[in-house]
């Protein structure tokens, strides 16, 4: 899948930053955790969204 948009520039710059101070983490990674996180917050029910979140959440909790 292809996701093509129009972000302001701040966030976009925001982005770039975080991404390049986090050596575990591309664009593709930032961008997946980032739609996931966001459907998660606003209730989506899907087992397999919802495992991967947790995961997420656990996996950058211990790195803290």
């Amino acid at each position: 899948m292809s996701l093509e948009t129009e972000i302001p520039e701040v966030l976009f710059t925001e982005m770039k930053d975080f991404i390049e101070s986090s050596p575990d983490l591309d664009r593709k990674k930032f961008i997946n955790s980032a739609l996931t996180d966001f459907l998660f917050q606003n209730g989506c029910q899907v087992k397999h969204l919802r495992e991967s979140y947790l995961k997420y959440l656990l996996n950058h909790s211990t790195k803290l």
